[in-house]
């Protein structure tokens, strides 16, 4: 009895060896790296896709990624970019943010992949603010996704100054050196090293398709005006990030931000700076907003009727509990509906968004519906420059749980969905419907990862965007074709967002 337990005690202490052995290395341009098993697929973790961006690198465009000897251990995630270790309340669980510790030197990437060769290759931009998050938080696992035959690749970009103080002086501005878009350039450099070197995962370079949430749907939005994203991806998923007229801020009006945020540090010149400690790169409340700014060079600074977006597939869409009134609303009443309601839609939102019983309930319509016609505005815009097809939702299914009554179908919450990642939340009383809306989800995110199409076979049919019609389609356990809202309330946003 002895020898059997000490021989199972042995089993369990080199199991996880042999399976780490059972991963072939993988070899890129910088070397070979190692990978572990991890959920049915081969992770190839903390990969640099560019040099470390500090000393004269910090608040400068990636510069190439250095070359190793021997084999890189892939088998943990890099630390994510300089942040603050906050875990907000709710909606988000905490499975939502990145761990510390955070380094400044964090330009990596991490690839799942079954093996193979040629197979579709789908880049993932996290989300954050531009203040927060990072390519290994544990709801981002890509495993899933990689046993359904596609490679899938998470990254960390700056965040912050890191990535967008927007200074003239930091250093020569050109074509390829955009002052300010550091974060930007950093996701340039993923999508290169992406082409460079996928097919040593099984993928094809030719089918990469770009995913970014929230922020990381902002960055892609922008990423669409850059000349210099051209050919480095063949379609794009903007979760939670496209509106009517969206376009980066001003490159003076970034550069004042960037003045106050260098004040604020006691540092006006390059070299000091650049000699800050990486504690001092992380992000403040009270820092002046930094982002994606028009600077001319990476985004070019053109008025928006002249703005070139790339002619690529578009997968875009929103949460049902998004907009305007999500989540809890303390302050809101019967008696000042109207005026709030008022603010958002203009003189006829009132008669058409009745406050009712619920005037809770009532403004979150209102800003639902607010938020997706803005999106769908954005979409005719998008519609009148280029002839590539444009797929648009709204994720209507509600995640179980402490979130529901107050925030709906929440800001992220498709996330765990797409990815197949839904045990991984904490405090869900998950059901079968929840894993029914998975398997809808993961199955047109990954047919349009693959065609470009999200549609296939079984499946209800997805139609391309029509700019007449302003619909959509709402994805739960039971995916339809509806128009976004009612007639008249279509008129009254169209009209609001012109």
């Amino acid at each position: 009895m002895k020898s059997w337990k000490a021989a199972a005690l042995a089993v369990l202490l080199i199991g996880p060896a042999a399976m780490a052995q059972d991963v072939p290395n993988a070899m890129v341009k910088e070397g070979a790296v190692s990978g572990v098993a991890d959920q049915g697929a081969r992770s190839y973790r903390n990969i640099p896709f560019a040099a470390p961006p500090v000393g004269a690198l910090r608040f400068a465009p990636p510069a190439a990624p250095l070359a190793w000897s021997g084999v890189r251990d892939g088998s943990k995630f890099g630390p994510p970019c300089m942040q603050q270790a906050i875990k907000a309340n709710a909606p988000f669980s905490q499975e939502y943010f990145a761990d510390p510790p955070f380094s400044e030197d964090c330009l990596s990437l991490n690839v799942w992949t079954t093996g193979g060769r040629g197979k579709a290759v789908l880049l993932f931009i996290p989300g954050g603010g531009f203040t927060q998050g990072g390519g290994g938080e544990v709801i981002y696992n890509g495993g899933a996704l990689a046993k359904q035959d596609v490679v899938m690749v998470t990254m960390n970009y700056r965040l912050g100054a890191a990535g967008f103080l927007a200074l003239s002086d930091l250093g020569p501005r050109g074509p390829r050196q955009a002052s300010g878009n550091y974060a930007l350039s950093d996701i340039i450099a993923a999508l290169q090293w992406v082409k460079a070197n996928i097919a040593a995962f099984g993928g094809d370079p030719s089918k990469v398709t770009i995913m970014g949430q929230s922020a990381g749907a902002q960055a892609i939005v922008t990423l669409l005006q850059a000349p210099q994203a051209r050919g480095l991806f063949r379609a794009a998923i903007i979760d939670s990030g496209v509106r009517a007229g969206a376009r980066p801020m001003p490159l003076a009006a970034a550069e004042t931000a960037a003045q106050a945020w260098a004040k604020s540090r006691n540092a006006e010149t390059p070299a000091a700076l650049r000699a800050l400690p990486a504690e001092a790169l992380v992000p403040r409340p009270a820092d002046a907003r930094l982002g994606p700014s028009l600077d001319g060079a990476l985004i070019p600074d053109v008025p928006m009727s002249e703005t070139l977006l790339l002619d690529v597939p578009v997968m875009t869409g929103w949460n049902g509990g998004e907009g305007t009134g999500a989540g809890p609303q303390p302050g809101l009443t019967s008696a000042n509906y109207a005026e709030r309601v008022t603010a958002l839609g203009g003189e006829r939102a009132p008669a058409l968004y009745p406050a009712g019983a619920d005037p809770v309930v009532a403004l979150r319509a209102a800003g639902h519906d607010s938020t997706v016609m803005s999106g769908a505005a954005w979409a005719r815009e998008r519609a009148a420059k280029t002839r590539a097809p444009l797929y648009y939702f709204d994720f209507e299914h509600v995640m179980p749980g402490y979130t529901a009554a107050d925030w709906g179908a929440h800001h992220s919450s498709e996330l765990p969905y797409v990815f197949g990642t839904l045990d991984t939340l904490k405090g869900r009383p998950l059901t079968e419907t929840d894993r029914q809306v998975a398997t809808v989800m993961q199955a047109y995110w990954l047919n349009f990862i693959k065609t470009g199409d999200p549609n296939g076979a079984g499946m209800a049919t997805w139609r391309p965007f029509d700019p007449a019609r302003d619909d959509v389609m709402a994805l739960s356990e039971m995916p339809h074709m509806r128009a976004i809202t009612t007639p008249e309330k279509t008129a009254l946003w169209r009209a609001r967002l012109q």
